[in-house]
């Protein structure tokens, strides 16, 4: 078993930690100190990635299990609320470190300042996460690093500490679409071919690197138009493409919704969709049978009505299928648009006077694939991933205040204040009483997962190959607890985040992990986002033409 404790006061005696089959002082493993081969392993077990852990300058104590009842105790992170760290973290605090990592040539990625504990301990000490690129620091030289990264913030009179850590920073990467429609939102299958947020989608010339769609705009110099915004590099291949503003000439660069192996296996879910409502079917025959022979009149109504409402989901379940196997199956009828002319600037990293990444592009929709018979305004579709009671629960109803919307489609609106990101009104609280802001997205991959907004902003450093690495700020995400998996996975990147008000927070860029899954989620904010669009004469509106048509899917047939 792992157990915690928590001194943020070195000064306080420490308590003696409990195990099955042995007592230990705490004192006796005083850090920084060597950790054990299975420490390094299972120090963050729990966390979305697991990473490797390197050193650390903490006060925490952790024992390998014993004894036949041992087990592993999860932890979790959390954003670190109104700390004091805020206040100084970006103007000093942070670069100093940076400073002094790289004066010692410490191959670092990120910088992550969270809250870190046992899920279920209640005190939740504030730490800096330093993450390494793995293999590249010794234990020895890790301690050295997180002792000199605990002085410079006790210089600042901050009394945190410090774990280093392996990780990398990584770029998470047809037919007439859907109307979602909330009659018809109990079809699973049906969801990723509507128009809601969340699209599955990737670039022609490389339909095996898949992001997803962000959000619409519209821009009232071409009124009628409905663009989509993405991450650049989900359409514009790092490895591939040179890194300049994008000028398309006579060659497009085309935008598939889904790639050949998704098309299978969303063919595969609908197949299994059928199968699984067929046997509803049987057993709802069954026990319709059996209630007419019992003369049971309420639960042969109750059951007719049941039968009634299967027998409607096969229909459009076989309408699904056939439409996906007529006319989804070609690449040429997935094309969705192409990614608009000098709206795909460079991917820049530490740009402007916020020191942003800057990855994003605009794809102009085909009016073939999306009108205003099946759109619906930016809208992501509640119904089909969470339980109703599930989902309000995890939102916290007053974080902002977050109403369920009656129809199951929320309608993202405006956006959050950079000012609001950093310092959170009162009410905003996450489940530890942390000041937070709730968070929604729905991507392709992870579906729909809820998050939560760290207070402070990471600093992260990105590598390439041949290249100088380069140094970059994002606002971090962390998953709702230890239980609820990564807020984002590949495939995540270009999707559009929200809080319960539906006010837009910005695009998904990449995340920080030991694996495919993110233990730290990057996000560009949205007022940066805008700012840029505007330098290169796009002037991007979030209040669509058609936003106010009601509803999320209505079956259209291809055009």
């Amino acid at each position: 078993m792992a157990v915690n404790v928590v001194n943020d006061d070195p000064s306080l005696p420490l308590p003696l930690i409990g195990m099955v089959d042995r007592t230990t002082p705490a004192t006796a493993l005083a850090a920084p100190y060597a950790p054990s081969s299975i420490e390094c392993k299972f120090f963050h077990y729990g966390l979305p990635s697991q990473p490797r852990s390197v050193a650390r300058f903490s006060l925490d104590v952790w024992l390998e299990p014993t004894g036949p009842e041992a087990y592993l105790l999860p932890k979790e992170s959390s954003p670190i609320g109104l700390h004091p760290l805020r206040e100084i973290w970006e103007a000093t605090v942070g670069p100093d470190m940076i400073l002094y990592l790289d004066s010692k040539a410490v191959e670092w990625t990120s910088l992550d300042p969270v809250r870190m504990r046992y899920a279920s301990d209640s005190a939740r000490p504030v730490i800096v996460w330093i993450g390494v690129v793995p293999g590249s620091l010794t234990a020895e030289k890790g301690f050295e690093v997180a002792t000199q990264c605990r002085s410079i913030l006790s210089a600042y009179n901050i009394n945190t500490h410090v774990e280093i850590r392996e990780s990398v920073v990584m770029r998470s990467a047809g037919p007439k679409m859907y109307r979602p429609d909330p009659s018809f939102s109990f079809i699973q299958a049906q969801e990723p071919f509507s128009t809601a947020l969340g699209l599955p989608i990737c670039a022609e010339a490389t339909p095996s690197f898949e992001g997803t769609g962000g959000f619409y705009v519209s821009d009232p110099s071409n009124p009628g138009k409905i663009y989509l915004v993405t991450a650049r590099h989900v359409v514009l291949h790092p490895e591939k493409e040179p890194n300049m503003l994008y000028r398309h000439s006579s060659q497009r660069r085309n935008v598939l919704i889904f790639w050949d192996a998704a098309i299978e296996t969303h063919s595969t879910a609908i197949e299994f969709e059928i199968d699984v409502n067929l046997e509803i079917l049987r057993v709802l025959g069954y026990r319709l049978e059996n209630a007419k022979q019992r003369k049971d009149v309420e639960e042969e109504r109750n059951l007719i009505f049941q039968v009634e409402g299967a027998k409607r989901k096969m229909e459009s379940l076989e309408e699904l299928r056939t439409d996906v196997f007529e006319n989804w199956k070609s690449r040429e009828n997935r094309i969705l648009g192409y990614v608009l002319r000098s709206q795909a600037p460079p991917i820049g990293l530490g740009v402007g006077e916020e020191e942003f990444t800057e990855d994003w592009s605009v794809i102009e929709i085909d009016s073939s694939k999306v009108d205003s018979t099946n759109f619906v305004g930016n809208a992501i579709d509640l119904d089909n991933a969470i339980p109703l009671g599930e989902l309000l629960a995890w939102m916290c109803p007053s974080n902002p205040p977050f109403e369920y919307p009656g129809d199951g489609v929320l309608r993202p609106s405006g956006t959050i204040p950079d000012r609001e990101m950093w310092k959170p009104s009162a009410a905003a609280l996450d489940h530890n009483h942390d000041s937070c802001i709730m968070v929604i997205k729905r991507s392709y991959g992870s579906g729909l997962t809820v998050g939560r907004l760290n207070t402070i902003r990471s600093f992260t450093r990105f590598y390439s190959k041949n290249k100088p690495s380069q140094m970059s700020k994002e606002v971090a995400f962390l998953p709702r607890n230890s239980n609820s998996g990564a807020f984002s996975i590949v495939g995540g990147s270009g999707s559009a985040v929200v809080d319960g008000k539906g006010r837009l927070a910005g695009l998904l860029t990449g995340g920080a992990g030991a694996t495919e899954v993110s233990d730290c989620t990057y996000v560009t904010s949205i007022n940066f986002i805008h700012k840029r669009m505007l330098k290169y004469g796009f002037k991007a509106d979030l209040d669509l033409p058609w936003g106010s048509c009601f509803g999320i899917v209505i079956i259209i047939g291809f055009h």
